[in-house]
């Protein structure tokens, strides 16, 4: 006849097992759910116009990049991948209600933000990253700004 310890060392280890079983369970879910080769990508602008001289000021654009997943994403330019911010001019002489699509001004400045990486770009898991550029304008000009980043698969993430 078993011993109650016997009986109690049974029981831990098939409860054991059972809690090795149903956090693996969940963790496959969790993968599944969530994109197992899905990328995410949260992307922020922040602005600030300083002055420059005479009738020019100096836009200073900050594109803020987070990683919210828990592994390592990286965009490689020998895959066709890129990372840009684009300038478009808004013209002066829209007439009122006009609605206007994405970057349907003039362009007037390109900065690709993986220039000076050495052809990569890597996001650490729960990084956020700031990348700084700026671009002088006269003032009272008004701009679009786009941040977009594309993945050798053709999927894009835009903020604008």
């Amino acid at each position: 006849m078993k011993t109650s310890f016997e009986k109690a060392d049974f029981v831990l280890r098939l409860l054991t097992f059972a809690a090795i079983v149903i956090g693996g369970g969940w963790t496959a879910y969790q993968y599944k759910q969530t994109g197992s080769a899905d990328w995410a990508i949260n992307m922020r602008l922040e602005t600030e116009i300083l002055p420059y001289r005479d009738d020019l000021r100096l836009l200073v654009v900050h594109v803020r990049s987070k990683n919210p997943r828990n592994y390592v994403f990286e965009l490689n330019r020998d895959s066709k991948d890129s990372f840009e911010l684009r300038f478009h001019k808004i013209s002066s002489d829209l007439k009122a209600n006009v609605i206007l699509d994405e970057e349907n001004g003039q362009l007037i400045g390109k900065a690709d933000l993986m220039q000076g990486t050495g052809g990569g770009y890597a996001f650490l898991p729960n990084a956020e990253m700031d990348d700084m550029r700026y671009i002088v304008l006269p003032i009272n000009t008004v701009v679009e700004i786009t941040a977009e980043m594309q993945i050798h698969n053709g999927d894009a993430g835009a903020c604008t």
